[in-house]
């Protein structure tokens, strides 16, 4: 009786676990998507919105009060930021408009310390949002943090040592936060290729490998592809 007791008393408790385990992983992404999108709403309307409490002040009318007129003041903030985005970018499109920008980013980019910082940030930027110009190239394995344990890497680019040996740059993220991780120069040879696209390769980070897809092939014969196989 004391038997049956404790095992009825055990498959409660795997019982509630699972199912909280299953209301989390069902609630975390819309609770996560909430405060990013209320972050940005935050941040990108709320750059304007000392501007319009200052040009209400101006006319004379009474400044927010309650939490409905501040969302209403950010809101006119959104969408006072994407249109003068949009009259900025059309401003950077024409002639007298990339001289401007020219003159200013050649001031930048003399000025010590700030050049540094200035150049990074655009690089950056460029690397992620040009259009036809493709961040991470391809998703490989790679040896690390020691051989014979694969790690995810992104082939950013290739580069030459001594005009002589070429050389791939791997980009290797952390999990669960891919935004960190390690650069490494390898050759060609030492990683495998997968058929993994970006965005898989995303998800298997982040869930720390609860989302990785069954079957992993190599597309390419790579070195290393021979005896290497996950199922």
């Amino acid at each position: 009786m004391e038997e049956t007791k404790h095992g009825v008393f055990t498959q409660f408790k795997k019982d509630v676990r699972k199912r909280m385990l299953t209301g989390l992983l069902l609630i975390l992404p819309v609770y996560v998507t909430f405060f990013v999108v209320k972050f940005l709403f935050s941040f990108v309307g709320g750059t304007l919105a000392p501007v319009i409490k200052k040009f209400l002040q101006f006319l004379g009318v009474a400044l927010p009060k309650t939490s409905l007129d501040e969302f209403i003041i950010t809101f006119l903030g959104l969408i006072l930021t994407f249109i003068a985005l949009y009259f900025i970018g059309i401003f950077a499109a024409n002639f007298v408009g990339k001289a401007i920008i020219n003159y200013f980013e050649n001031l930048l980019t003399k000025t010590p310390v700030i050049r540094n910082i200035y150049s990074s940030v655009k690089q950056i930027i460029h690397a992620v949002s040009l259009p036809g110009k493709q961040s991470f190239k391809r998703v490989v394995f790679v040896d690390f943090p020691k051989e014979g344990t694969k790690s995810i890497g992104f082939v950013t680019g290739t580069t030459q040592y001594n005009n002589e040996h070429k050389f791939i740059s791997v980009f290797i993220p952390t999990t669960p936060n891919p935004t960190t991780g390690f650069l490494i120069f390898t050759k060609e040879d030492d990683v495998i290729d997968t058929n993994l696209t970006v965005e898989e390769a995303f998800k298997t980070l982040l869930s720390g490998g609860v989302l990785t897809p069954k079957d992993i092939e190599s597309p390419f014969k790579t070195a290393g592809t021979e005896n290497f196989e996950l199922k």
